[in-house]
């Protein structure tokens, strides 16, 4: 149950005992709605309201939570998103955080009740959410309902800052991993500007490969370096690393996150430029799963063997600093 959300819906008696005696918490919990009429629509699931009872009897019994809510926009947003907010933080008592994702849309969709956020709901989803915690915090003070990243990407508004996110308990979630990357590339540029003989191979030509959202980000990252770096020394340039944005034509919709890119999507991207003028090609390494296999089954030496001086790399800040100075920091 580490790691993963469940909806408690399937849990036995027997189920609920073992984990208040072993106390396997926090759990990840998606609920989507307290309403009994939606939660029939979503779960599409006639037990779906004893996720709700299991929950209960698990948070008055100590068990800490984090709760997953996937907005679908004109089914569980707006009016009924704020009605669940509220009775979440005020039936339970346990629960450490609320993650709000957007529904994802692949071109295979059938189901014509999914539809992606619009701007106008995507900025209404972002007030709500504002609005609500200004009166609800946890116990630290700190605020207890997050927007996945996804929210002020679509928004085109700023990120919020990396303190609000507290200890980051959902970022395996999307939530606040923007916000995470961008501090820690922030970190690395003061470093640099305390040793600037660490920025070693700033001349040579990289690119980046990222998705949508992925280069959304990493341009906000770009600002951030000439701000920092450039501005003491303004010689030391990285006009000669580049974005290559890779579009998801393997699953289409509104899938735009880096994580879900496709090998065959990011190897046709690579063939349609001229990668000798590049010295570095870096590559995330979260296309990979835990067997080392990207979303269409493509190896890590299929990705490497696509052309020369592919590099695969973690997403985090200081790595991407790294990448694009050659600082070894």
């Amino acid at each position: 149950m580490y790691g993963n959300f469940i909806t408690l819906t399937n849990l036995s008696g027997k189920d609920i005992k073992k984990i208040i005696k072993y106390r396997l918490e926090p759990l990840y919990v998606s609920v989507h709605s307290l309403d009994p009429d939606l939660r029939s629509i979503i779960f599409r699931n006639k037990d779906n309201l004893r996720g709700l009872s299991n929950l209960k009897i698990l948070d008055d019994a100590n068990i800490k939570t984090n709760i997953q809510i996937v907005l679908v926009p004109g089914l569980n947003d707006g009016r009924n998103l704020i009605e669940t907010l509220n009775g979440l933080v005020s039936d339970y008592k346990n629960i450490i955080s609320i993650g709000i994702v957007p529904v994802g849309i692949t071109r295979y969709n059938k189901c014509q009740i999914l539809k992606p956020f619009s701007c106008e709901e995507t900025n209404y989803t972002l007030d709500i959410v504002d609005d609500f915690n200004r009166n609800y915090y946890n116990a630290r003070r700190q605020k207890k309902v997050f927007l996945s990243d996804e929210f002020y990407i679509m928004a085109e508004r700023d990120f919020p800052s990396y303190k609000s996110y507290g200890d980051l308990c959902q970022i395996e979630n999307g939530i606040g991993k923007s916000a995470d990357f961008l501090y820690r590339v922030r970190t690395s540029i003061k470093e640099l500007s305390r040793n600037l003989h660490l920025f070693s191979h700033y001349r040579q030509k990289s690119l980046i490969v990222s998705s949508e959202y992925g280069a959304a980000v990493l341009e906000k990252a770009f600002e951030d370096i000439a701000k920092g770096v450039c501005v003491h020394e303004p010689d030391k340039s990285i006009t000669a690393a580049r974005i290559l944005t890779v579009y998801n034509n393997f699953l289409g919709g509104n899938i735009k996150v880096t994580g879900l890119l496709s090998g065959t999507d990011i190897i046709y991207s690579l063939r349609k430029i001229d990668t000798s003028k590049y010295d570095n090609i870096f590559i995330p390494d979260s296309i990979f799963n835990s067997e080392g296999f990207t979303i269409d089954n493509l190896s890590r030496d299929n990705i490497m063997e696509s052309c020369n001086n592919i590099f695969l790399v973690d997403e985090g800040g200081e790595s991407f600093i790294r990448c694009i100075t050659g600082a070894n920091i």
